[in-house]
C-alpha cells in the first residue's frame, strides 16, 4: 500500500561519476543528428505484473544500465506531488510511485554517466474515469498540470540538461518547418548544423529531452498557443504530420502507417513505434521496423529471453545503446557508433 506523503520524503543518492567514455567523445562525427541513429525504449516502463497485465520491466536505473534511452511514465495528477501508476484500482503497482522519485532515478544515471546518448522522458498525463477518476471530475487535464509537471522536472534537471523545443525550432517559424528545411539541406547533402533543426550528438550527450505523448487524447491542440509550459518546454509525441509543433510521429501499427513513416522522414521527424503487450504479431512487426527506420522503438518486452522479440532485439542491441537509422541515416554513421558500446556494467 502506498503512502501519498512518500514522495514529500524523497532524497537522492550521489553517485560517483563515471568518465570512463570521456576520451571518446572526438569520435562523434559532428555532422551526426538526433534523427541518424535508432534507440531502445519502454512502454509504461514504471510497470509491474499483476493479475490483469501480465508483464513488468525492471528498475528505471537497470533499464537505462541495459541501454534504454527512452522511458515513458503516466501521471495521475495530484496537488502537490504527481504519482505513477497505469490505472486505478485494476493495475497500480509501479517500480517508482512518485514521479520525483522517477526522475531521481533517471538523474542518478545521468550524473553518474555524463555522457550518455540523450534520453527521451515520455509522459503521459492519464485523465479518463476509468483511468483516473478525480482529474475526470475535477474538469480534466489544464495548463496549470503542465507548470506542475514541468515544476517537478526543474526541481531534478537544470535547463542546461534538457533539450527543449525552442533549440529545435532556432530562428524559423515553428518547429515543423525547422525540421523539414534541416531534411532537405540533408538530402542535399549539407550536413552542416545551423541552429534549428535535431542538434548534433556530439552537443546532446548526457542530456533528458521531455516529451508529452498525446496519441490518444489529442488535448494539446487546444492548449499549445495559450500555455507556454507546453509550446516552451514539452516536445507533442502525437499522429498528425500537420501541426506547427509536430516533431516526433507515434504509431503502432508499421504495415497499416507505412505512408506515414515515409512521409514522417521526408519531413525530418522522429519516428516512435509502440510494440505494446497483447499485439500478437509484434515479432513480425519489430522485423519490418528494422527496414522502415524507426527512430524510437518502446517495449513492454525488454530484459527477457522467453520470446523471438526479446531474443532478436537483445542480439540487435548487443554491443551498442544506439544503431544507425537504417533508412535516414548518413554513410558515415557507423564511423561514431563505437563511442557507444556498452561499457556499463
Amino acid at each position: 500500500m502506498y503512502k501519498n506523503d512518500e514522495c514529500s520524503k524523497l532524497k537522492m543518492i550521489k553517485l560517483n561519476s563515471n568518465d570512463n567514455q570521456i576520451l571518446n567523445v572526438s569520435k562523434i562525427d559532428k555532422r551526426l543528428k538526433l534523427n541518424d541513429y535508432t534507440i531502445l525504449g519502454t512502454h509504461n516502463s514504471y510497470h509491474l505484473e499483476n493479475f490483469f497485465y501480465k508483464y513488468s520491466h525492471k528498475s528505471l536505473t537497470k533499464q537505462l544500465l541495459f541501454g534504454i534511452r527512452q522511458i515513458e511514465l503516466d501521471i495521475h495528477l495530484m496537488k502537490n506531488n504527481n504519482l505513477i501508476y497505469h490505472l486505478q484500482i485494476f493495475d497500480d503497482k509501479t517500480n517508482c510511485y512518485c514521479f520525483k522519485h522517477c526522475l531521481m532515478k533517471i538523474k542518478e544515471f545521468t550524473s553518474k554517466y555524463k555522457y550518455h546518448y540523450p534520453i527521451y522522458l515520455f509522459i503521459e498525463i492519464k485523465q479518463m474515469f476509468y483511468e483516473d477518476i478525480f482529474t475526470g471530475l475535477t474538469g480534466g487535464v489544464k495548463c496549470q498540470h503542465f507548470q506542475q509537471i514541468k515544476k517537478e522536472i526543474l526541481e531534478i534537471f537544470s535547463y542546461q540538461t534538457l533539450i527543449l523545443p525552442k533549440q529545435i525550432q532556432g530562428n524559423q517559424k515553428s518547429i515543423k518547418i525547422a525540421l523539414k528545411k534541416q531534411k532537405q539541406k540533408q538530402i542535399q547533402g549539407d550536413f552542416i548544423y545551423r541552429n534549428y533543426g535535431w542538434p548534433p550528438i556530439s552537443t546532446s550527450l548526457g542530456k533528458l529531452i521531455p516529451v508529452f505523448l498525446d496519441d490518444v487524447h489529442n488535448i494539446v491542440v487546444d492548449l499549445y498557443y495559450q500555455c507556454s509550459s507546453i509550446r516552451n518546454f514539452f516536445f507533442i509525441s502525437q499522429k498528425n504530420q500537420n501541426l506547427p509543433y509536430s516533431s516526433i510521429i507515434t504509431i503502432s501499427n508499421s504495415i497499416k502507417d507505412k505512408q506515414i513513416l515515409i512521409d514522417s522522414h521526408q519531413n525530418g521527424f522522429l519516428i516512435r513505434l509502440l510494440l505494446a503487450y497483447g499485439n500478437k504479431n509484434i515479432f513480425q512487426t519489430y522485423q519490418l521496423t528494422k527496414h522502415y527506420g524507426i527512430h524510437i522503438i518502446s517495449s513492454d518486452s525488454i530484459q527477457c529471453s522467453r520470446t523471438l522479440l526479446c531474443q532478436s532485439l537483445a542480439k540487435d542491441f548487443k554491443h551498442s545503446t544506439i544503431l544507425c537509422n537504417k533508412y535516414s541515416s548518413p554513410h558515415f554513421c557507423n564511423s561514431s557508433i563505437s563511442f557507444f558500446q556498452k561499457k556499463i556494467k
